[in-house]
């Protein structure tokens, strides 16, 4: 018995140098050799090159955001004058915000005063039967994360007007 216990281990002994030398040598292949992953100049490469892209992404997308919030408000108002033209022809006069959210001329949102970045005010005026106003202005008007950049009003005149440098009021530049 110890002789085929001794015949075992040397066939197994040299069975694991036949596989040694059918293994190639990871010194000797330049392909293994190089095959544990990335480089730390590769990794920064990479993320230079991520960082730049993100570099000119955001502020596009940050701007585009701007401007789509500046026509969801400009809408917003046109919405809040047909809501409010509405409300006089069914009940006689104007009313506030909250009012034309109640009887559902104005999504919920609206009704709250607020939508896409900015706040929506909307009062009758000294004589509710004839005037009203409406006003939207940016929640965040300067900085990289502004929400808008255009103050917006409106009346029973049914014109939108705007404004750059503040509050927009009757004498400031309709939208065209």
């Amino acid at each position: 018995m110890q002789q085929n216990g001794s015949n075992l281990k040397i066939e197994s002994k040299v069975g694991l140098k036949e596989m040694a030398f059918l293994e190639p040598s990871r010194k000797s292949n330049p392909i293994l050799l190089n095959s544990g992953g990335f480089s730390m100049v590769e990794l920064l490469i990479t993320l230079s090159i991520l960082m730049v892209i993100m570099a000119l992404a955001v502020p596009n997308y940050l701007a585009a955001r701007a401007r789509a919030n500046e026509a969801s408000a400009a809408s917003s108002v046109r919405a809040i004058i047909s809501a409010q033209n509405l409300y006089r022809n069914t009940f006689g006069y104007f009313a506030d915000l909250p009012s034309l959210g109640e009887d559902y001329l104005t999504d919920k949102l609206l009704a709250d005063g607020n939508k896409s970045g900015y706040i929506f005010d909307s009062t009758p005026g000294v004589s509710s039967s004839l005037q009203f106003t409406v006003e939207a202005t940016p929640a965040l008007s300067i900085g990289p994360a502004a929400t808008g950049g255009r103050s917006y009003y409106g009346d029973q005149s049914a014109v939108i007007r705007f404004s750059l440098t503040g509050a927009a009021d009757s004498t400031s530049a309709p939208v065209q």
